[in-house]
């Protein structure tokens, strides 16, 4: 079991000399970014709500205020650890490999909860340190004792979301059994999930504008804050005895309830989690891992609309494409109107009128990158099909272009959308709406085939767990996005003035920089698209 586990950390945790450095140097930068940004709401959050508590607007204490993000770190934790359960418990990738490992179903079952409590500490040890001790600066609270309370409540996070998702992983795979075959429901219900995150992640980076803004919080803000954090200052809330842990108030009390709650649920999850892993893995096993044979007829579609239509069956089936791909691109106008409104807000109040156009080729500009990134895995996607693309008598640089259509394709019509969303509010008027349109559908096809030539270049064609599109050249093309979007944002932001003058000169340069970065990376793909493709080998 040891031996096991081991192997296990190790092809999770450590580090495999194959891997590529630069991707490692990559994700760890994006990982601190995310942190950054993680860190800096808090503080300011925690300085306004304080804020608001020293002038007597709402009943808050450190441990109250303390409880919110505790709250929220259980929360997520509890969704990570179901995640685990559902893919390690029940239903393993690489199940056919451990099936034939000289090592009993149940001690196998038990290897993989303590693999996902370890997995579940490191998590909670990556939030809650950072979070708490952000925390106390913010409220001026960091004391020895204090320290000593946040190691305490890192050590004891873990066990209440892992008690949870043992049980709410249960009824969640049948729930995703059931609608795994119906990929527009599951695509509908990601995308809700993500508009409800950013209009709630909006709402609260509204408030706290409106804050440095006016020096002051809405009668109804002050409310709605009050309640949440008397809401969840309560026995019921698991964070509330967290919290007692970390503050040292009631310490037996918390330590007590923990512990028991704790044990009586991982007993009483673990017993009947067994039951279903069994069965699972039972079926798992007798039906072949899931390979069914699939009757197919010929069909008379030419070489263009079959591959145009292999690409987007390619996008469904793969989660990482339909999710954050298309759920993206499908959630794109709603996004791009809340960024809008509250960047408008921020920047009419320190800049003046004007603003708008600057803010929203920002705006669409970063969602653009954002759904233009996947073009970087074109490629990389087919993973040990690839061969199959060098046997169609299809040419190579023709393929390309055509999977490339489909990314640029997604990308207009999100970027349509989002027009017509920003026209009806009146957030620009007619010439900056036909400005940002072209410079963004310029932009878009600069992006995609940047994109193709990164993967070009550096194909990742490795056998990926469960066909998902896990490719650094992503994360490189989010990055030059981002780079693309903050340069045109800037321009159109900086050269307009109050009286309209720098408005033409902030036009033509966001053009010009669309078709400039297109046109190279065209002309670039063009040329060498046919012989760097011979050279790529499965």
């Amino acid at each position: 079991m040891r031996e096991f586990i081991r192997l296990q950390l190790k092809l999770k945790w450590g580090f495999n000399r194959n891997n590529s450095k630069v991707s490692a140097i990559m994700t760890a930068v994006a990982a601190f970014l995310a942190v950054l940004v993680a860190l800096g709401l808090v503080l300011a959050l925690t300085y306004v709500l304080n804020a608001a508590f020293i002038k007597e607007e709402i009943d808050v204490s450190a441990k109250r205020l303390a409880g919110l993000y505790l709250t929220i770190i259980m929360i997520g934790l509890t969704i990570a650890a179901t995640g685990m359960q559902m893919k390690r418990l029940y239903r393993p990738a690489d199940l056919a490999i451990t099936a034939r490992f000289p090592l009993s179903p149940f001690k196998q079952f038990i290897c993989y909860l303590i693999l996902n409590y370890i997995d579940l500490a490191i998590y909670s040890a990556a939030l809650v340190i950072p979070v708490m001790l952000m925390f106390g600066v913010a409220m001026k609270c960091i004391t020895f004792v204090y320290l000593m309370g946040v190691l305490l409540g890192t050590l004891f996070m873990p066990l209440i979301p892992f008690a949870l998702s043992i049980f709410i992983a249960i009824p969640v795979m049948y729930l995703v059994t059931l609608l795994e075959r119906h990929t527009f429901v599951m695509l509908g219900v990601f995308i809700a999930v993500l508009v409800g995150a950013f209009i709630l992640y909006d709402y609260i980076l509204t408030a706290l504008a409106q804050f440095f803004i006016h020096r002051n919080w809405e009668e109804g803000t002050l409310e709605i804050w009050n309640s949440l954090l008397t809401g969840l200052d309560t026995y019921y809330d698991p964070a509330y005895y967290l919290g007692n842990m970390i503050f040292f108030e009631r310490f037996g009390l918390g330590i007590g309830v923990l512990l028991g709650a704790s044990a009586a649920l991982i007993a009483g999850g673990v017993a009947l989690a067994r039951i279903v892993c069994t069965s699972f893995r039972n079926k798992a096993l007798d039906s072949g891992f899931g390979v069914r044979v699939k009757n197919t007829k010929e069909d008379s579609y030419s070489s263009s609309r079959a591959i145009f239509r292999y690409q987007f069956k390619e996008i469904l089936r793969t989660r990482t494409y339909s999710y954050f791909y298309l759920g993206v691109a499908i959630s794109t106008p709603v996004m791009v109107f809340f960024c809008n409104r509250l960047i408008s807000m921020v920047g009419e109040a320190q800049i003046g009128p004007g603003f708008n156009f600057g803010t929203s080729m920002l705006v669409v500009a970063v969602f653009m990158a954002m759904i233009c990134s996947f073009a970087g895995s074109i490629l990389s996607v087919e993973g040990k099909k690839f061969y199959i693309t060098k046997l169609v008598p299809v040419g190579y640089r023709k393929q390309l272009l055509i999977k490339g259509l489909l990314n640029i394709a997604v990308s207009l019509i999100a970027l349509a959308i989002s027009a017509i969303v920003m026209a009806s509010l009146r957030f620009l008027n007619g010439a900056e709406m036909a400005v940002l349109l072209v410079t963004q559908a310029v932009l878009a096809v600069g992006l995609v085939f940047c994109g193709i030539n990164l993967n070009l270049a550096d194909p990742n064609l490795k056998p990926k767990a469960n066909g998902e599109a896990e490719e650094i050249n992503i994360t490189y093309m989010l990055l030059i996005g981002l780079v693309v979007a903050a340069l045109l944002g800037a321009l159109c932001i900086i050269l307009p003035d109050g009286a309209g003058r720098g408005t033409t000169a902030a036009y033509l340069i966001a053009v010009a920089i669309a078709v400039f970065f297109a046109a190279v990376n065209f002309v670039v793909f063009w040329f060498t698209a046919d012989k760097k493709y011979r050279k790529i080998e499965v």
